[in-house]
């Protein structure tokens, strides 16, 4: 139970949508475009929050220590960095693009498979802030009713980009019932077409060898972080079936560790076809994370459709069907540059494992949006991006001294990540 009286679920969405005021939840053209939120409406975004991220991470089950990478601590220094930084960043965004322009840059994911302007980054490149301010009031760096013209700059960024993400309505899933079928039905009509059976037992573990592969080796190349990962679904078929589409993302050009995955293919698409049967329940989570009922879903899984971009530049007219060699070459790739990233990284300092993972965590939701906008390159240069704000900086030590490690428990799971700016007559 959140707070010890709300479930999880659709049951929980429902109690929590129940207690707010306002509807902030609701995306529509015009109350996204307005630039001022009031604190009421901020105040039931941030409750709302605290409950969806305790919903994630209950599901999970998987948030802890990482005996490879620091988690915890290049998390929490991650957060706070976006915090400081990214309200900035999202106004240049914004000035550059307009809301509108904004909302259909973000509609990528729905047009095309393969790219990381999808629903999962729209939730961290919003969320990802707002966790570090809850860590900045935490530590004593501000109040929580202080840098509220910060503050409603990140909520109705946040706001834009999820409408962008999965259209008119509700701007996160777990208020949709968990269901993200976003993708254009051409995308489904077409993996319907290309689509093989997995009757065989040899081709079966033939792929569930290579989606295996390739997830393991996309949560390292991303510093154990979910933006390998993007699943939209589920699809329902005419005739009962469920498809899930999962995006693996195999590069990332701009991290120094990265090297090791040039001539893979940038993501790796899979469609994967289930049923049908109603035994099985497959939801979406704000993650962009599959979660089922009964868990192993894998036995329901009776085709598939797989296909390569190439690189992060390749156009979506040119994703690329996989034959079964070339899935069983990349499986063949992927375990000895797997263990190869193991000892690069094994290899950094404590230090440079952190600030490696503090560079994932703030480049990975915004550098996709800012690259299709023109603006990744002046960023990087100009506005100096990759440069730690000084309160980072100095709460880096902090954070690495052991303070991530007592710090994260009550901001995932007590709501301490979205403390509540409180009544104000004006901001």
């Amino acid at each position: 139970m959140y707070l010890d009286r709300i479930p999880g679920g659709i049951e929980g969405d429902l109690q929590m949508r129940a207690e707010l005021r306002t509807d902030i939840l609701e995306a529509t053209p015009e109350n996204i475009a307005r630039n001022r939120l009031t604190t009421e409406e901020i105040d039931d975004y941030l409750a709302y929050s605290g409950w969806n991220l305790w919903d994630l991470l209950a599901s999970r089950q998987t948030e802890g220590e990482n005996s490879l990478i620091p988690r915890q601590e290049y998390e929490c220094t991650g957060f706070l960095q976006c915090w400081l930084q990214y309200p900035r960043f999202f106004e240049a965004i914004t000035a550059e693009l307009g809301v509108d322009g904004l909302v259909e840059l973000w509609g990528t994911g729905r047009r095309e498979p393969g790219s990381k302007i999808n629903q999962a980054h729209a939730w961290a490149i919003g969320q990802m802030p707002l966790i570090g301010r809850g860590l900045a009031v935490a530590l004593g760096i501000q109040r929580a009713d202080e840098r509220l013209d910060e503050l409603n700059t990140v909520v109705q960024f946040a706001r834009r980009t999820m409408h962008g993400a999965i259209g008119p309505g509700p701007i996160f899933l777990s208020a949709r019932g968990f269901r993200s079928p976003s993708l254009d039905d051409t995308w489904i009509d077409r993996f319907i077409a290309d689509h093989e059976p997995l009757d065989d037992p040899e081709r079966m573990k033939a792929f569930r060898q290579f989606i295996a592969q390739s997830e393991l080796f996309g949560f390292l190349l991303h510093f154990d972080a979910r933006s390998a990962l993007n699943d939209s679904g589920p699809y329902e078929l005419a005739d009962g079936r469920v498809v899930i589409v999962r995006d693996h993302f195999l590069t990332a050009p701009n991290y120094h560790w990265a090297q090791v995955s040039e001539g893979l293919p940038h993501c790796v698409t899979q469609a994967m076809f289930f049923g049908p049967s109603d035994e099985l329940r497959l939801t979406v989570n704000d993650l962009g994370t599959t979660f089922a009922d009964p868990k192993n879903y894998h036995q329901f899984l009776t085709g598939v459709a797989v296909y390569a971009r190439d690189t992060i530049d390749t156009p979506a007219s040119e994703l690329r069907p996989l034959s079964v060699d070339e899935q069983a070459a990349i499986t063949r790739e992927i375990l000895p540059r797997t263990m190869k990233m193991y000892a690069q990284i094994a290899a950094m300092t404590r230090r440079d494992r952190i600030m490696s993972g503090v560079q994932n965590y703030t480049a990975e939701p915004i550098e996709p949006l800012a690259r299709a906008a023109g603006l990744w390159k002046k960023f990087r240069t100009e506005m100096q991006f990759d440069e730690l704000h000084p309160l980072t900086s100095d709460a880096y030590y902090t954070f690495a001294r052991g303070a991530a490690v007592e710090l994260l428990p009550p901001v995932f799971t007590e709501g301490a990540a979205f403390p509540a700016v409180g009544p104000r007559a004006t901001w």
